[in-house]
C-alpha cells in the first residue's frame, strides 16, 4: 500500500496490527484483573464493572476504526494532492468525518469511564468518612465537568455542526483554532483530572496505620497514573499543531494507545496480589506453625501452666484462629488490596 507523507511510514495494514496489538495487551491486562478479583474476593465489584465498560469502548475503537483506516488514508493522499479527486471520493469522506467525530467522543469516554472506576473505589473506601469524601466530591464534580468541556470545544470547532461532515467546510481560522483548542483543553483536564485522583489515594494513605514499607508499595500503586499522564503529554506532543487541523493518522494511532494504556493502569493495582504472595504464605506457614506448637504445649494438653508461650506473632496467629484456621482464605483477603480492608484500616 502507499505511504502517506507526514504519517511515519505507517501504511493501513500497519496502523491496523498496532491497533489491535494495543487492544489485546488491554484485555490481556483486564482478564488479569477479573481472574484476580473472582479467585480473592469470589465476586466483581462496581469499578470492575466501569473497567469492562471502558474495554468495551476500546474495542469499538477499534473495530472503528478498522473500518474508517482506508478513508482516513484516502483523506489524507487526497488532501495532501497525491491522489486525484472525484465525485465518489466525498461520500467516502462524508463517512469519514462521521465516524472521526465518534471516534473523538467515544475516546473521551473511555478515557472517563477509567476515570470512574478510580472514583467508585475511592467511595467505597472514603464511605462514613466526612473530611475524604468531601474531597471525593470535588474531584468527582471536576471530573465531570471536565468531560462537559470536551464536549463544549468539539461542538464549538465546527459552525454549524453539519458542516463538521463536509470535507472542506471548516477551514477557516476560526474553525482550526478551537479544533486544535479542542486537543489541549481535553488533555489538560485529563491530566489534571488524573492527578486530583491520584491526590485522593496519597490523602488516603496518610490515614493508614502501617508499616513504612508497605505505605511506599501502597503510594506506588496510588500514583500508577503518571504512566497514563506521561502517554497523554506524548499524544499532545505527537499530535498538536496551530495553522492547520491535525493529521488524523497520528491521531488514530495515539488515540489508541492511550486509551489502552489507560486500561492497563486500572488494571496494575491487582499485580499487588503477586509481590503479597511470597510473603504472605510464609507469615501463614509461621502462624500455622505457631499454632500447633501452642495446641501441643497448652495447658490443657501437657497440664504444664509455668511456661505462656511468648506472643511475638500474635497477630497472624490471632487472626488465623479467628477464621478457624481458614489460611487459604486469609491469605487471599490479605492479599487483595479491596475497599473493605482498607476502609476497615480507616475506621480502627
Amino acid at each position: 500500500m502507499a505511504i502517506v507523507s507526514g504519517a511515519g511510514g505507517l501504511t493501513p495494514s500497519s496502523l491496523e496490527t498496532t491497533i489491535w496489538l494495543v487492544v489485546a495487551i488491554a484485555i490481556l491486562f483486564t482478564l488479569f484483573r477479573f481472574t484476580i478479583r473472582l479467585y480473592a474476593l469470589r465476586k466483581l465489584l462496581a469499578d470492575d464493572v466501569a473497567v469492562a465498560a471502558a474495554l468495551l469502548l476500546l474495542i469499538s475503537l477499534a473495530i472503528m476504526y478498522e473500518y474508517a483506516t482506508p478513508k482516513m488514508f484516502e483523506v489524507v493522499r487526497v488532501a495532501q494532492g497525491e491522489e486525484a479527486f472525484t465525485l465518489p471520493f466525498m461520500d467516502r469522506a462524508t463517512v469519514f468525518l462521521k465516524l472521526q467525530f465518534a471516534i473523538i467522543v467515544l475516546f473521551w469516554t473511555e478515557i472517563w469511564v477509567v476515570k470512574v472506576s478510580f472514583l467508585i473505589f475511592y467511595r467505597n473506601v472514603f464511605s462514613g468518612l466526612p473530611e475524604l469524601m468531601l474531597g471525593w466530591r470535588l474531584v468527582a464534580v471536576f471530573t465531570g465537568l471536565t468531560y462537559a468541556l470536551c464536549w463544549a470545544f468539539q461542538l464549538a470547532s465546527c459552525i454549524p455542526i453539519p458542516n463538521y461532515f463536509i470535507l472542506g467546510a471548516c477551514e477557516t481560522r476560526r474553525d482550526i483554532y478551537y479544533s486544535n483548542a479542542n486537543l489541549y483543553v481535553a488533555a489538560v483536564g485529563d491530566i489534571v483530572s488524573d492527578l486530583m485522583i491520584m491526590a485522593l489515594g496519597l490523602r488516603l494513605l496518610s490515614k493508614l496505620q502501617m508499616r513504612r514499607n508497605e505505605k511506599l508499595a501502597l503510594g506506588a500503586i496510588f500514583s500508577v497514573g503518571f504512566i497514563k499522564i506521561v502517554f497523554a503529554v506524548v499524544r499532545v506532543v505527537k499530535i498538536g499543531v496551530s495553522a492547520t487541523h491535525v493529521n488524523p493518522i497520528w491521531l488514530a494511532l495515539w488515540t489508541m494507545i492511550e486509551a489502552s494504556v489507560a486500561i492497563v493502569v486500572a488494571c496494575l493495582p491487582s499485580f499487588r496480589v503477586l509481590f503479597a504472595h511470597g510473603r504472605r504464605r510464609s507469615e501463614l506457614r509461621h502462624a500455622v506453625t505457631l499454632k500447633v506448637f501452642r495446641k501441643r504445649h497448652s495447658p490443657s494438653h501437657n497440664g504444664d501452666t509455668s511456661h505462656p508461650l511468648p506472643l511475638e506473632e500474635g497477630n497472624q496467629s490471632s487472626r488465623t484462629q479467628d477464621r478457624g484456621g481458614d489460611t487459604e482464605d486469609l491469605y487471599w483477603h490479605d492479599a487483595q488490596m479491596d475497599e473493605e480492608l482498607i476502609a476497615s484500616d480507616l475506621r480502627r
